[in-house]
């Protein structure tokens, strides 16, 4: 987000020598994968932009880690370890929370169907079939999220969108079957009563440690989440206190948070945590 954030405080660099391994890893990776393309945004207008987050440079890491993995499912790139590669034969349902313009949920579902840039050489890449959902609470990232859709070729039959807070309309029918979540959260540190307006402001108002938003969403994303393939794409900064996250995700549901990809912009670090389930969702109170 066009934000300024310090360059992380003592008390955010990572508590622990893995954790801090995986950062450099992630930061490594970052380097190594390419730019993805990004999806077509030539019918919007820069009064659109007064009312949904224009895509910048945690969209661009966000469709960079996605696009990566894609490449490695469909066997675009080599990698020594596949044990965490996307399934293409199980990914049936997609989400977007908080989707904004739309880019990152349309660019995943332009991929799959082999278009943009999954193909390095004459026989193209089987699409599959697969429905993918979008929410957000602000009555603009919809209608725009749907032209950014049929602007795109993806059609209303397969790109399905809520106005809701969160994923709230996609609980009772989705538990444990979203195949690949995004969310791309309200990370900048705020104070807490500038949080939940439907406007713009939604979409860059985190609260203290920009994780208000996001921990409210974390409940949401565990009982959505599918096992065993299901995979996670959460966008934080240092801010937010990832390792902490982490910590969040597997104490109370099991889910494994590694950072994958992570690149300074300006005077912050992105990173794209990776989410994968290591058991199938139990409710806190069972």
């Amino acid at each position: 987000m066009d934000f300024h954030h310090p360059l992380r405080t003592k008390d955010q660099e990572p508590k622990t020598r893995i954790y801090a391994d995986l950062n450099a890893k992630a930061e490594t990776r970052a380097k190594k994968c390419r730019s993805a393309i990004m999806p077509s945004l030539n019918h919007l207008h820069m009064k659109d932009y007064y009312h949904v987050y224009e895509p910048s440079d945690d969209t661009y890491l966000l469709i960079d880690a996605i696009g990566m993995d894609i490449d490695v499912m469909d066997k675009l790139v080599e990698v020594e370890d596949r044990s965490d590669v996307l399934v293409r034969s199980s990914i049936n349902t997609t989400l977007e929370i908080g989707c904004g313009t739309g880019v990152p949920s349309i660019y995943l579902a332009m991929r799959l169907r082999g278009m943009l840039d999954g193909s390095s050489g004459d026989e193209p890449i089987k699409s599959i079939d697969v429905i993918h959902h979008a929410s957000d609470i602000n009555p603009e990232a919809i209608r725009i999220a749907n032209a950014t859709a049929e602007v795109n070729h993806i059609t209303t039959n397969d790109f399905i969108t809520h106005q809701c807070d969160l994923a709230s309309d996609m609980l009772a029918d989705h538990e444990n079957s979203i195949d690949i979540l995004i969310f791309n959260p309200p990370y900048v540190p705020t104070p807490d009563n500038e949080v939940g307006s439907k406007g713009i402001e939604a979409s860059w108002a985190g609260g203290r440690n920009g994780r208000l938003v996001l921990n409210r969403a974390i409940p949401q994303i565990a009982q959505l989440l599918s096992f065993p393939h299901g995979v996670g794409y959460l966008v934080a900064v240092d801010d937010n206190y990832p390792e902490e996250i982490a910590q969040i995700f597997m104490s109370r549901y099991g889910i494994r948070v590694i950072p994958w990809l992570r690149r300074r912009a300006r005077n912050e670090y992105l990173t794209i945590l990776r989410l994968t389930p290591t058991r199938k969702f139990q409710s806190e109170s069972s």
